[in-house]
């Protein structure tokens, strides 16, 4: 078998990767540029107040994607070439299941979901244009986001980064069309979303056809065993995807209780930057996961932890830097998004300075969960998942009692704070032996050939 070192193998999975979600975090971002300049405020809080109901699809596909992705990265590092197979078709089975129960959610509890919020008239009306688009679509962009997670977990993170940034330009291409040119609203928006995902389907499937993955495919006797372990592994990924929509939906509420309009459009831009960030968190992630499940599914302990070392250097690190130029710079970054509009850059800077202030801590948590994820410890990774959710809410019950819209605005950071202390111990406890022996071997390990991942 060629060798490489394990730093280098790291990086060729994690830089496409980092590539490809940066990219999906950057087009996010011009998303909201469009709609801010375009729609103003109201717009821009309007989204705010649909999105959680959209992001559905994006839990499901992560709950589909993640789970099946690993049990494929675990397969093929066994070199079971049947299990690999299997798996792959279970996985596109549920894509299919899950996408269209989704979409019928997303139909049915739309305009009840925006109510609930507070959403006014003319926010229901804009929220719903873009809930309807997205509904319809549901099957289509859940396939577009879980796609590119089975083709690298396939030895092509090259090929779905190429399809996470076709649909990227596309994205960005039709958000322009639609929204600035043809002044669409909203519906513009998930429209040029859904075109974007289609393209990525198509670049993902041929990719997938030339690597050879549709002819062993059949869910064999044990299929609804295997849907089982896909859906537990993917499960703290889902939970995850919900935590971000509930916590957007509890903020809503709160932001419109004790702020107004453009107190949620500040915070819809603190949003954004979020994302953005959280895109990068992912990237990393994504390029640790197929290692650590391949090293997990090869019994290397120890190449496991040096995996989750680097994605950890890596993502807090980059997180510290990006926390220190939006604490630094709160005005220019909010008035990307607000334009002219002095009282919303006003707001969103002020948000920003403390909403952001402990952005790094999220990467933190991403990664920990993904690394359980990858190798086969589901419990842990929902443990993180489900006590993100848990920890928050006694911070957004209280501080809004004390502190008003500041409030609001600290919950996050400082439950992040909370969480991140029982994550260090998870890790610590999970590797604590070959941490000691990585740490005192870390220059020799790191550059000491090491099996290549095969694809």
């Amino acid at each position: 078998m060629k060798t490489t070192t394990l730093t280098r193998t790291f990086w060729s999975y994690t830089l496409p990767a980092m590539a490809a979600l940066m990219v999906s975090g950057l087009y996010a971002v011009v998303d909201g540029i469009f709609i801010g300049h375009a729609l103003g405020a109201p717009g821009l809080s309007a989204l705010n107040l649909a999105w959680p109901l959209a992001g559905l699809i994006w839990a499901v596909a992560m709950l589909v994607g993640m789970g099946g992705g690993a049990e494929t990265g675990r397969a093929r590092g066994a070199g079971d070439g049947r299990a690999l197979g299997e798996t792959l078709a279970v996985t596109l089975l549920l894509m299919v299941l899950v996408g269209i129960a989704t979409g019928a959610v997303i139909l049915g509890f739309g305009g009840p979901f925006l109510a609930l919020q507070g959403a006014d008239a003319e926010l229901a009306a804009m929220g719903l244009g873009y809930l309807s688009v997205q509904g319809w679509a549901a099957p289509a962009i859940m396939a577009g986001m879980a796609f590119p997670l089975l083709l690298r977990n396939l030895g092509a993170p090259g090929l779905a980064t190429v399809a996470m940034l076709a649909g990227a330009f596309v994205n960005v291409a039709f958000d322009w069309l639609f929204v600035i040119e043809l002044g669409h609203g909203l519906a513009g928006a998930a429209r040029a979303t859904v075109i974007a995902e289609i393209v990525v389907i198509l670049i993902c499937t041929a990719a997938m056809a030339r690597l050879g993955a549709f002819a062993a495919l059949s869910p064999g006797a044990g299929a609804l065993v295997r849907a089982g372990r896909i859906l537990a592994i993917g499960f703290s990924s889902m939970i995850m995807a919900l935590y971000i929509s509930f916590v957007v939906v509890l903020h809503n509420m709160l932001f419109l209780k004790h702020g107004g309009t453009l107190t949620l459009a500040a915070y819809t831009v603190a949003g954004y930057v979020m994302s953005f960030f959280y895109y990068f968190a992912e990237g990393v992630a994504g390029g640790m996961q197929p290692l650590a499940s391949y090293y997990h599914g090869a019994r290397d302990r120890m190449r496991m932890a040096q995996v989750l070392k680097l994605a950890l250097m890596l993502g807090v690190g980059g997180g510290v830097a990006l926390t220190a130029l939006v604490v630094a710079f709160p005005g220019p970054v909010a008035q990307v998004f607000a334009g002219s509009d002095t009282a919303l850059i006003a707001e969103a800077a002020h948000g920003l300075r403390l909403h952001l202030s402990a952005m790094m801590l999220d990467g933190f948590i991403v990664l920990a969960a993904t690394y359980f994820q990858a190798v086969g410890q589901a419990r842990n990774a929902t443990i993180i998942t489900v006590g993100n959710i848990a920890v928050q809410l006694p911070f957004l019950y209280l501080l809004p009692q004390l502190m008003g819209v500041d409030g609001v605005w600290l919950a996050m950071p400082l439950s992040n704070v909370a969480l991140s202390g029982a994550v260090v111990w998870m890790l610590w406890r999970a590797h604590r032996g070959t941490f000691a022996r990585a740490a005192v071997l870390a220059r020799r390990a790191l550059e000491q050939s090491a099996p290549a991942y095969d694809g």
